[in-house]
């Protein structure tokens, strides 16, 4: 028997180690992925224990100061993220409204140097909210603007409706010192950077050797050498990789940000603020 009346055993996987592992993996840490979560290093480690224990298989594995994903991780962070998408959905759907919660969406590009600081800004500005966050690409960032369920959004190069130029960010190549700089590691499909910096490259001869769901598995697959990558610089360079220099100029990305109805004026524009700051700019998206 087949479909909700199969009562073969199978693995069940839990919805919180899911978003747990989620955040691992766009955090490419446990410390980070507990603070963004408001949990504990060791609730997190044991939620990535469980599913690799109810899945018989290994994850995640250390990788310099962080954490990459194995090669069944990578599979199970797609498909974490569909999950993931679909319960919320149907929670958003069926349950009443939580008034309590507000959504923060953004880039994954922005998880590790400036959700800590947008997280502490909305603590600080709505004690006694929950605050959850959806690091995703920057187009679904967009539908979830579009579909008024994001509160505060951060995007890179095309901006939703109503949105604020925080910052110009620039784009550079990234590998390790030995990787072949005619082979190129992007994100698949929708991506906001992966048009421009193809472009810079028409006029050298290259080859796309691995297109990725995930941040994670950019700097992993990047990390190994496999080829090279083009990344917004935000804050210091990722662990283990440093810019290619001899590549053409990829042009600057702009970093967008919108909020809802439900965030008011001063918390908007505070938030503008800090990430500017954040960024060692205060321009206004210069």
């Amino acid at each position: 028997m087949n479909g909700l009346w199969d009562t073969a055993v199978v693995a069940t996987l839990d919805i919180v180690a899911l978003r747990s592992f989620v955040a691992v993996a766009a955090f490419s840490g446990v410390r980070q992925a507990g603070e963004a979560l408001h949990l504990s290093r060791s609730a997190v480690s044991g939620h990535i224990r469980k599913l690799e224990r109810e899945l018989g298989r290994r994850l995640v594995a250390p990788h310099g100061r962080g954490i990459g994903l194995t090669s069944d991780g990578e599979e199970l962070v797609v498909r974490a993220r569909e999950i993931l998408q679909q319960h919320d959905d149907a929670v958003r759907a069926l349950a009443p409204n939580d008034s309590d919660e507000l959504l923060v969406a953004a880039t994954e590009h922005a998880a590790e140097f400036l959700m800590p600081a947008v997280v502490s800004l909305l603590d600080s500005h709505f004690p006694g909210r929950r605050i959850r966050l959806r690091l995703t690409r920057s187009e679904h960032v967009r539908e979830l603007v579009h579909d008024e369920r994001a509160d505060i959004a951060l995007m890179l190069t095309r901006p939703a409706r109503k949105s604020v130029e925080v910052a110009t960010l620039p784009l550079r190549w990234f590998g390790t010192d030995d990787a072949p700089t005619d082979r190129i590691v992007l994100f698949d499909p929708p991506c906001a950077l992966r048009h421009q910096a193809l472009a810079s490259l028409r006029d050298r001869e290259h080859r796309i050797v691995k297109e990725c769901s995930d941040l994670t598995t950019v700097l992993t697959t990047a990390r190994n050498g496999v080829g090279i990558t083009p990344l917004p610089l935000m804050g210091p360079p990722p662990d283990g990789l440093r810019p290619t220099l001899c590549l053409p100029a990829i042009p600057d990305v702009t970093l967008h940000a919108t909020t809802s109805g439900r965030v008011d004026a001063a918390t908007s524009s505070a938030l503008v603020t800090a990430i500017r700051s954040k960024l060692g700019s205060d321009r206004s998206g210069t």
